[in-house]
């Protein structure tokens, strides 16, 4: 029985698809239904091709980036900027393409940790490239990134960006200088309540170009009674008991390699400790005042990259402490004591710079900052206990504070658009353990009240 029920359903499935055949078939030579046929056909591809476009040749898409500013309980994020450079000049020197504008903008969040991240809004591009989130917990750890978005594009992705929101502290502006003027590099001494800091394009002849140059200058926390110590110089360090300067000398006639010398308050006296033809610069005084370290190129096979040495004050015999062909660093610079025996320094790895200890008693080498960020500049409280640094986290140089007990962060800076930093001349420092100062840009001497 069920054999024969078996062959019977095979029967009847034959007998339809013979008979579906004969349909097609018929349909086939019926010129009419044919042409009908081909012209649906045509059309079904058509509507397939436009969903794949094809890029103009020639062309590029604009990838966006991801820059916050924090604030009370939000993040402000720009994230795009149309290039407006010349086309000309474009074509014939840099860009042989034309660069198109994104379409839509994705905004990807994650919170208190960075990875794990959801997609929070799609934005139409209307030319406005900002976008506030309200509603977040001051204190906490918010991670962005934004993707660029055109049909037939593959679609770019920014680099991902950390804001902290907070109320903002209390700043205080103790000295904007002129034009022309700058105040970098600064170093502040707590006992002769004195700042020594770089004019980078300080003129000694009235203000003509003609004599113009990096100079160390000394005033008081308010850039008044200022006075030139010395021409072509910079990186100006205290020593405790703030009656010493070390700065960073050039050589003129030589190459103008820098060398490491001391100004004494009192004798208004200069003495150069080292002299050969080799780079020394960001020194560095020991808490008891009877060593210095600083970075140098020497030993090394281009002046791009230093090793860090230590000086004997009492002997000028210096030494070799951070040999980079000895560690996996492609860079180690500013060197800065945390006490008598151990100091931070900022060391570069695989295009990456982070902040690190080194141990004089044990020769050993201690990370304390590291991000896939660039961190960098650190500064040591007096109790030892936090360090401000700088950071591009933000996406732009910020300044940050960590805490070396909790292991907590605290962004700073970053209200608005006017608090920028020049990683390459700011230096920040301690009044206390509840008080910042340093300068924004060149030109804008500022304190930080912590608490």
């Amino acid at each position: 029985m069920v054999w024969n029920l078996w062959v019977m359903r095979n029967h009847v499935l034959n007998q339809f698809k013979w008979h579906l055949y004969e349909d097609i078939c018929e349909l086939i030579t019926d010129k009419y239904i044919m042409k009908n046929l081909i012209i649906f056909f045509l059309i079904l591809a058509c509507l397939s091709c436009s969903k794949d476009a094809k890029i103009p040749d020639g062309t590029r898409l604009r990838g966006p980036f991801c820059i916050g500013l924090m604030g009370d309980k939000k993040a402000t994020l720009t994230y795009f900027s149309p290039y407006s450079a010349d086309k000309q000049f474009n074509a014939k020197i840099l860009l042989p393409y034309k660069f198109v504008d994104p379409d839509y903008f994705e905004i990807y969040q994650s919170d208190g940790q960075i990875n794990n991240f959801k997609e929070i809004t799609r934005l139409k591009n209307d030319h406005n490239y900002t976008f506030t989130l309200g509603g977040l917990n001051n204190g906490n750890a918010y991670y962005f990134y934004v993707v660029g978005e055109k049909a037939g594009y593959t679609p770019l992705y920014s680099d991902t960006i950390m804001v902290i929101p907070n109320q903002k502290l209390t700043f205080s502006t103790l000295a904007s200088t002129k034009i022309n003027q700058t105040i970098s590099s600064l170093a502040y001494s707590p006992v002769a309540n004195k700042i020594a800091y770089v004019d980078k394009s300080y003129a000694w002849n009235g203000g003509a170009n003609c004599c113009m140059a990096e100079s160390v200058l000394l005033s008081s926390t308010d850039n008044q009674e200022s006075e030139l110590l010395t021409t072509f110089s910079y990186d100006p360090n205290w020593s405790s008991n703030g009656d010493t300067i070390v700065f960073a000398e050039e050589t003129q006639g030589q190459g103008y390699y820098s060398q490491i010398a001391l100004y004494g308050l009192a004798s208004k006296a200069i003495t150069k400790l080292t002299s050969d033809t080799t780079y020394k610069y960001n020194p560095s005084f020991s808490p008891s005042g009877d060593k210095i370290i600083f970075q140098s190129n020497r030993n090394r096979p281009d002046i791009n990259t230093t090793n860090i040495w230590s000086l004997d004050l009492s002997t000028l015999k210096t030494e070799l402490i951070i040999d980079l062909s000895k560690t996996n660093f492609v860079n180690a610079s500013r060197p800065l004591w945390m006490n008598e025996n151990d100091f931070v320094f900022q060391g570069t790895k695989n295009s990456r710079t982070s902040i690190y200890k080194y141990s004089r008693q044990t020769n050993g080498i201690e990370s304390l900052i590291t991000s896939k960020w660039n961190d960098y500049n650190a500064s040591v409280s007096p109790d030892g206990s936090q360090i401000a640094f700088l950071s591009n986290r933000s996406g732009s140089e910020q300044l940050w504070l960590y805490n070396l007990q909790s292991n907590d962060y605290k962004q700073l800076t970053g209200y608005d658009d006017s608090e920028s930093f020049d990683g390459n001349w700011t230096k920040i420092n301690w009044m206390n353990n509840n008080q910042l100062l340093f300068t924004f840009g060149d030109n804008r001497l500022t304190k930080i009240f912590l608490k």
